[in-house]
């Protein structure tokens, strides 16, 4: 576990300041901190970035230890190198965090380089989903010469431990979990099967050093903050990393827990606006209830507004009137597929049929709905594709995305690729918007694009469609002119 390491260094009183950067790193705009997704934000159809806990759940960590830390999110600053560089030869690191994702690897391992040149000594951690108990050959194959550790289980449970285990006990690093580290210039990896079950002992995300402003709900344009409510996944979706990175036990903070956090964002940072990360926030609906009721029952009643998501085989009508009841304004579901044969090949373990019923509950409770889609397996033709088509135009959701299928590394999807389909190209420095990796020999690359483009251009350009999100609109400038920004970037992106 991980929790056995936490307070390995709790007595020494008169541990050394260090300077700690984290950061993510100048580039485009991804989800750095959503370790199963890592979605283009700027590719995508209506998602706007998420605030980057990640980097604030260490900072939490490392002050524990009086740590100094500079902390930033450059892309959502729609800053440069020179500005990164400009601030790393000013605060001078003794070690620098990077948070990477599949797409954005190669670009980053590039700006470590530069970093390398300004001051060799400082320690360079990388952390992503892609270093998940990944084949010691494949670390070793690629160019990581520049870095120093590898993290690939939950950062904001290691970091601090690694810190302190390089500095004070490094002939013992082995200790930390989940992390590859060097030894004479080959790469070594630590155990990555335990999870800390004490999803209460963090602290919350350093919002102090976070730009909040930069974060904001995509309609209106308000502040909103990411809480997770819990870490591990027990369904068996073949294309998903949750159950690898987090698990398939379900470790859930107590709802008192998260309440706490959600009022303090509320009283000291003046957040009203919630996006709840989970793997399924409806998993437990006993859970959901108790949340709602805390919230109901709390200063925030009434005043507060959050965004959470569901299996389509995990709805309640009473859970969703009671989420409504408390704040909730949208749920988000993957119905991935209109077609039962490809819900049953990616072992979704949902059927066509619980996606009607769920969206039925979900419109009665009256909360909007932003649907998830994915195409591009190896098996799928083209019936399969308009069959998920069909699904997508009779639930009719407010917002919808279509991503391409994806082989991450340690996936079963990755492993059945690599051993039936064979794979050709890598997954690497790819992007699920704009890459199609995955060899089918019924659909073309240049089909599964274009198929991809046509359909999210003939949902959102449908009249009734686009009625109902001026209709919505009409009271309120901010979210008449985030629609149309949203839209006017769609268009943008899908007519290249």
């Amino acid at each position: 576990m991980y929790g056995n390491i936490v307070g390995t260094f709790a007595w020494r009183v008169n541990i050394p300041v260090k300077r700690v950067m984290l950061v993510y790193p100048p580039g485009a705009l991804f989800q750095r901190g959503e370790d199963r997704c890592q979605s283009n934000v700027e590719s995508s159809t209506a998602t706007s970035m998420r605030a980057c806990n990640d980097l604030g759940y260490i900072s939490s960590q490392l002050k524990k230890d009086n740590h100094e830390i500079f902390l930033k999110d450059y892309p959502s600053e729609n800053l440069t190198i020179d500005d990164f560089l400009n601030d790393f030869r000013t605060f001078l690191p003794d070690v620098l965090f990077i948070s990477t994702t599949n797409a954005t690897i190669f670009d980053d391992l590039e700006i470590i380089k530069q970093i390398k040149k300004q001051k060799r000594d400082t320690v360079v951690i990388l952390k992503g989903a892609v270093f998940f108990d990944a084949p010691i050959d494949l670390i070793n194959n690629l160019v990581f010469e520049d870095a120093d550790y590898l993290v690939g289980g939950e950062s904001e449970f290691i970091v601090r431990e690694l810190v302190n285990y390089h500095f004070y006990n490094p002939e013992n690093i082995n200790n930390v979990p989940a992390i590859f580290y060097k030894k004479d210039n080959i790469w070594h990896k630590t155990f990555f099967d335990s999870f800390d079950e004490n999803v209460d002992s963090l602290p919350f995300p350093d919002r102090s050093l976070m730009n909040n402003s930069l974060y904001v709900r995509p309609d209106t344009g308000e502040m909103q903050a990411t809480i997770s409510i819990g870490r591990g996944c027990p369904s068996s979706c073949i294309y998903c990393l949750s159950p690898k990175i987090n698990g398939k036990k379900v470790r859930q903070r107590t709802p008192k827990n998260v309440l706490d956090e959600m009022i303090d964002c509320y009283q000291n940072f003046g957040i009203k606006n919630f996006f709840f990360k989970s793997d399924t926030f409806t998993i437990n609906e006993k859970w959901v209830i108790e949340l709602c009721d805390l919230i109901l029952n709390s200063e925030l009643a009434g005043k507060i507004n959050w965004v959470a998501n569901s299996r389509t085989n995990t709805v309640s009508e009473a859970m969703f009137k009671k989420m409504k009841k408390a704040g909730c304004w949208l749920v988000a579901f993957g119905f991935e597929s209109g077609s039962q044969d490809s819900l049953n090949k990616m072992k979704k373990g949902t059927t066509v049929e619980q996606s009607y019923e769920a969206v039925k509950i979900a419109k009665k409770a009256g909360l909007k709905i932003f649907g998830f889609y994915m195409i591009g397996f190896p098996w799928e033709t083209e019936s399969h594709l308009e069959q998920t088509k069909k699904l997508m135009f009779k639930l009719d959701t407010d917002f919808v995305e279509v991503h391409i299928a994806t082989p991450f590394y340690g996936t079963e999807f990755y492993e059945m690729l690599k051993n039936d389909f064979g794979l050709s190209n890598d997954v690497l420095g790819k992007d699920y918007f704009k890459n199609v990796i995955v060899e089918n020999s019924n659909l073309s690359s240049d089909f599964i694009l274009k198929y991809r483009s046509s359909l999210l251009l003939q949902y959102h350009l449908r009249p009734r469609y686009i009625l109902n999100k001026l209709i919505e609109a009409l009271l309120n400038p901010k979210i008449l002119f985030n629609y149309s920004k949203y839209g006017f970037r769609l268009i943008r992106n899908l007519s290249k």
